[in-house]
């Protein structure tokens, strides 16, 4: 089993705003084998994006800077659609759980949120890989659809002209989509035409009659400006038929391609994150299972004593639940399957932050309560996975909320005050009981009635239809 510390540290401020000079790397993000550090600045990563020279005058930081950004929430967009989608396949559910332990493990063993998005880069790529394939693929269903159109009248003189209308597009797109696949996926090798006329015009610039001027009027005003402008990128960095030549130079286009998307797939580290989602699920199905189980014999009998054990699993619900969201960061930063029951170290961390704790429950349960909504009415198969989407971005902060607070307590040497541990403590009596009485009233919205009581998707496997 891989103990997370040997795990790559997360590396979520290098961006691909400007492309590396080497062509050989089909989708390979960064290696994991060496980490960028998380605690320098953002403009001192901007600089590592590729082997150019740093940025010196600040419009070409702030492009470079604004370039970052789009590429770091693109990263996240892509991330929160992949979990999504892995959601609602089974086993690779709980590869999703994993991820979700996994950042807030992280988050407690560091203390820092960002180490809480992992290996955004790579959801990055398979993000442009999805966007750029499904874009360029819009003309073909175009085509098809008036082809289509075409046929249903008889006799249509055109309909041979369309056919092979459509069969040209169809090759020249797939060709074209391939080509992108092979020189990387990101989304300057699927639309490189449009950037043609601007790489054009900058060599150009640098080399043409323009050249000159500029260097006696840009320089002597701005020299860091000029010396960033005229900084031309090399052919194999943005143009596909150059990276398909320097490969077939090499003699090793096969081979390359071969190991870079293994190499890929091998740094998604998606059996890492089953082996803990699973046992992260049983962990919680462990605590819950008792408590749910009383609650939904209370409810599914109509005597006086199925009443009480229905109290009682109410009560013993909320108990677990003050503990369990700590609990899984807790397991996750330590990876043993023993950390999950330390019901004493949490409390013994409550100490040293119980404002924070208290924060953090009250998030993990306030942004679990609108997911029940959406299990009201079942949709249709095929959009399951959009629902996930807001279980995901619900889910998630709450995981990194958790394990920051939990990092913070582990760090705090000095307990809080008496008074407010105390004061803590009575707030989190109200929040857990009235969330165990929601999670009662669900059982008459679900569209599983009783056993919904036990899709804890908070805690579990975070879809909504974990019975269907």
């Amino acid at each position: 089993m891989t103990n997370p510390s040997t795990l790559p540290e997360p590396n979520i401020l290098i961006a691909e705003a400007i492309p590396p000079r080497e062509p050989a790397d089909l989708i390979v993000a960064e290696p994991v084998e060496k980490p960028a550090p998380t605690d320098v600045l953002v403009a001192e990563i901007v600089n590592e994006w590729s082997n150019l020279p740093p940025a010196q005058s600040w419009p070409a930081k702030v492009w470079r800077t604004i370039c970052f950004s789009l590429s770091w929430l693109f990263g996240l967009v892509s991330l929160i659609g992949c979990l999504a989608a892995m959601s609602v396949v089974p086993l690779l559910q709980f590869a999703t759980l994993g991820y979700l332990l996994e950042a807030g493990g992280r988050v407690t063993r560091s203390g820092k949120l960002r180490d809480g998005f992992i290996d955004l880069p790579r959801f990055a790529r398979i993000g442009s890989l999805v966007a750029g394939t499904w874009i360029l693929l819009l003309p073909i269903r175009f085509l098809a659809g008036l082809t289509r159109d075409a046929e249903t009248i008889p006799g249509n003189p055109a309909v041979g002209a369309w056919r092979l209308g459509l069969t040209v597009c169809t090759v020249l797109m797939v060709g074209h989509i391939l080509l992108a696949w092979y020189c990387g996926g990101k989304l300057r090798h699927f639309f490189w035409p449009l950037l043609a006329p601007f790489q054009l015009g900058q060599r150009l610039l640098n080399s043409g009659l323009a050249a000159p001027i500029m260097k006696h009027i840009l320089k002597p005003w701005w020299p860091s400006l000029f010396n960033d402008l005229f900084v031309p990128l090399p052919w194999t960095s943005w143009f596909p038929p150059a990276i398909v030549w320097s490969g077939l130079r090499r003699g090793r286009m096969y081979v390359e391609a071969r190991d870079a998307v293994w190499d890929f797939i091998i740094g998604l580290h998606l059996p890492h994150y089953f082996w803990l989602g699973l046992r992260g699920f049983i962990g919680a199905l462990l605590w819950l299972v008792l408590p749910t189980a009383l609650l939904a014999v209370g409810t599914s009998q109509n005597n006086g004593g199925a009443f009480l054990i229905g109290y009682v699993g109410a009560f013993l619900l909320a108990f677990v639940l003050m503990y369990l969201p700590f609990l899984q960061a807790h397991f996750a930063a330590e990876n043993r399957f023993a950390a999950m029951f330390a019901w004493s170290e949490v409390r013994r961390r409550f100490r040293h932050a119980p404002l924070m704790f208290w924060v953090s429950l009250l998030a993990t349960l306030a942004f679990a309560v609108p997911l029940y909504l959406l299990k009201i009415e079942p949709p249709p198969r095929p959009l399951m996975w959009t629902i996930s989407l807001f279980f995901i971005v619900f889910i998630y902060p709450a995981r990194l909320l958790t394990g920051w607070t939990l990092g913070y307590a582990r760090r705090r040497q000095k307990p809080g005050w008496f008074i407010l541990r105390q004061l803590s403590r009575l707030a989190t009596i109200p929040i857990v009981l009235l969330f165990v009485l929601i999670v009662f009233l669900t059982q008459y919205t679900s569209w599983n009635g009783v056993a919904g009581l036990f899709e804890q998707h908070a805690f579990m496997v975070p879809v909504p239809f974990l019975g269907r």
